[in-house]
């Protein structure tokens, strides 16, 4: 079962996602982990966490200690779950209360015009 991720957990997911597998914690330190001042052992720990979860997984490069890693998960999968997550939680599962809960000066009218296709594409679609 899924569970939700940590913000640190989540950059991490968000760095592999924007890359082409695999990858190394090498990458992950020079993508992300030196501009936040980890040491390489917090990356190490932050991905085996990450594995544990069931988020990416690892095999042994062909040479040396390294690892590459691959995720499990897409981007498109786990966004699907936090917000799932959010309207059980928060909207008691309702959708209509979550677009409700959107004020008119967030939504612009080219905002409306996509919720209103959407709300269309979807009516075809069961009908």
């Amino acid at each position: 079962m899924m569970r939700r991720l940590s913000d640190t957990e989540y950059e991490i997911m968000d760095f592999v996602w924007s890359r082409t597998p695999p990858f190394t914690t090498a990458d992950v330190m020079e993508g992300i982990g030196n501009e936040r001042g980890w040491r390489m052992q917090t990356a190490v720990t932050l991905l085996g966490r990450l594995m544990d979860r069931g988020f990416i997984r690892a095999e042994k490069a062909a040479k040396g200690r390294e690892r590459l890693f691959y995720p499990l998960i897409s981007r498109e999968e786990y966004l699907q779950y936090e917000t799932d997550s959010f309207i059980a939680h928060y909207h008691k599962h309702s959708v209509a209360s979550l677009i409700g809960s959107l004020r008119r000066d967030r939504l612009t009218d080219s905002d409306l015009d996509e919720l209103s296709a959407l709300v269309e594409q979807l009516r075809k679609e069961e009908g």
